[in-house]
């Protein structure tokens, strides 16, 4: 993929005192006109100094290159990544992964943003550490090139505070939402081909598994089209309007068209920049129409299997799971390697049909992909207990929370499953025994576990070493508690007792590379055996060779340990999978200057 990278001044972005705390994504194509003003108000958030933007010019035939060139010489923290336009619905993630903010948001040229917008959604995440993202309340203008401060209203909107059921039903939601970065982590980056961003689906997953926080405060202002049906005019809107969502959702200017069918392509456009075409309809809330369109784009674009993915998806809403199937299965076929489609087929073959045994088959190849990812192992907890395999089913869900120990979902499903396997029986002699006189005695492993999270969250963290001493005292096998020990440990200089708990962690749970990883660092940092550290990391790396942690870890152990090449190897694996990565890219010039003299 052809894509150009620039930087202000030819060099890396201004580092800010405490680190980026927010990284926006501006998306843009064909919107010069709208492009200074856009990126002139992001640099006056109230929060400016502690921000990073990456504009994305998806291909644009205008001169937003120009613009972004000229700005960047006044702003130190502005990044441009310019693509091709067939490679337009991949250029989104591929700037979260450049990104180097704690939190991250994206928005289209077109939008504005209220001066202390990421001040207020930032802190909301600051003061709610169990919430992943955060929203605001929306302002609407068909008046183009006005600001958030300053413009004619065409309505607003009070968004709900959203759960699954209601995600699932809406086809518009909430724009400029922030969110950690470490939720990719989770759930992965943004769904790809997908209207908007692909945000509505991202959000959905998101809730699926976590908390999010909405701020009753009006936060962003969308440019629509004049003729929207969902937003009343009211130009002179004393208070917020609570708008009802229809079939008709807001249409965004970039959304905006006067085509409402699928106009013919011609030979020479791509299945990427054909289907970008079909935005407006895909947007829109008709979903027999959002099914005839892209049925016809399949006709010219046979193969392309991110349009099969969301003809199944449609099918799906339309209740034709047959039809759903057939195209999910098609897109699987086409691109067998996108984990996307793989988890949609396996659910569909779940939920909808006899297919338990090739849903498992399907999520089982996935984790032996991705052994860490959190999805594939809740999902594999969740089918495991509903056929009646309930040792599989805990020993998916307990190895979620040792990989997220603050998973809520994993957590209440785990603490179902074992309530549901204790006999009439036990629950008899339980409730006829004596309760103890500690109240600690009466929680299971992981409920004391996430106390002892709470606390640490709450900044109460010798409460939290207390309340782990507790916790191994009667549950002494439970690694993540060992874990967390030596961290609290090491943080008060005992490094002897850091050592036992980091090494007792990995011992009591061999296959976590989580507690491997840690007990490698402490090997290496501390000098007590650096062999050692490294072995751990080639097993590490053996079980996972695109692991891109892994391959960091040793790429800095090589580098200290003044092997270069070793070192050069190991950065040049970690560019070679994720060439956006800026901290190998730093370390690999560091290391080739250095040995230059």
């Amino acid at each position: 993929m052809s894509q150009l990278v620039t930087r202000p001044n030819g060099g890396p972005v201004a580092v800010v005192e405490n680190g980026t705390l927010v990284s926006a994504i501006v998306v843009t194509r064909n919107r010069e006109s709208h492009l200074r003003e856009c990126l002139s108000g992001l640099m006056e958030q109230s929060i400016a100094d502690r921000m990073e933007v990456i504009l994305v010019d998806q291909g644009s035939d205008e001169c937003e290159w120009a613009v972004a060139a000229d700005l960047q010489r006044r702003y130190g923290n502005l990044i441009t990544l310019k693509v091709p336009a067939a490679s337009a619905v991949k250029a989104v993630n591929m700037a979260l992964k450049m990104a180097s903010g704690r939190y991250l948001t994206i928005l289209d040229a077109t939008d504005r943003m209220r001066r202390d917008a990421y001040e207020q959604l930032a802190a909301a995440l600051e003061t709610n550490p169990t919430a992943m993202l955060a929203y605001g309340d929306t302002c609407f203008t068909a008046i183009p090139h006005e600001n958030f401060a300053n413009h004619t209203s065409y309505g607003k909107v009070i968004w709900p505070d959203y759960t699954v059921q209601q995600l699932s039903q809406l086809s518009e939601v909430a724009p400029h939402p922030l969110w950690r970065r470490e939720l990719h982590d989770s759930i992965g980056f943004i769904p790809e081909g997908y209207p908007n961003h692909g945000m509505r689906e991202f959000l959905l997953k998101t809730v699926e598994r976590f908390r999010i926080q909405h701020i009753e405060e009006f936060t962003g202002l969308k440019l629509i089209a004049a003729s929207s049906q969902t937003v009343r005019s009211e130009p002179h809107a004393a208070a917020p309007v609570q708008e009802q969502f229809s079939s008709q959702p807001l249409q965004s200017f970039e959304q905006a068209a006067p085509a409402q069918t699928a106009r013919p392509a011609p030979a020479t456009l791509g299945p990427d920049e054909a289907y970008t075409d079909l935005k407006p309809i895909l947007s829109g809330g008709d979903m027999d129409k959002v099914e005839r369109a892209l049925k016809e784009h399949l006709l010219r674009y046979p193969n392309h299997a991110v349009a099969h993915n969301d003809l199944a998806a449609v099918s799906y809403q339309l209740g034709n799971c047959e039809q759903a199937l057939k195209h999910y299965r098609e897109a699987v076929r086409l691109q067998p390697d996108e984990d996307v489609y793989l988890k949609n087929l396996a659910d569909l073959l779940y939920v909808e049909t006899d297919g338990t045994e090739e849903a498992i088959s399907i999520y089982l190849k996935l984790h032996e992909k991705s052994p860490r990812d959190v999805e594939t192992l809740l999902n594999l907890g969740i089918i495991c207990e509903g056929v009646g395999q309930p040792a599989e089913a805990e020993s998916f869900l307990q190895r979620v929370l040792e990989i997220e120990p603050w998973n809520q979902a994993a957590r209440e499903r785990l603490k179902a499953l074992r309530e549901a396997a204790a006999t009439p029986a036990q629950a008899s002699i339980t409730s006829a025994a004596p309760v103890p006189a500690c109240e600690d005695d009466e929680l299971t492993a992981e409920e004391l576990y996430e106390v002892s999270q709470q606390m640490v969250q709450s900044g109460d963290r010798s409460g939290a070493e207390t309340k782990l001493h507790k916790l191994i005292e009667i549950y002494p096998d439970f690694a993540p508690a060992h874990n967390d020990l030596a961290v609290l440990a090491y943080e008060h200089g005992d490094t002897e007792t850091a050592r036992i708990h980091y090494e007792k962690a990995a011992q009591l749970r061999p296959g976590n590379g989580t507690f491997r990883k840690n007990l490698a660092d402490f090997y290496f940092v501390e000098g007590y055996d650096v062999d050692g550290a490294i072995n751990i990391y080639l097993e590490e790396l053996e079980k996972e060779p695109k692991n891109i942690e892994t391959l960091m870890g040793l790429g800095k152990i090589c580098a200290l340990l003044d092997r270069p090449a070793e070192a050069e190897s190991f950065y040049g694996k970690v560019i070679n999978l994720e060439p956006w990565n800026r901290e190998a890219r730093e370390s690999l010039n560091s290391l080739k200057q250095a040995v230059n003299g």
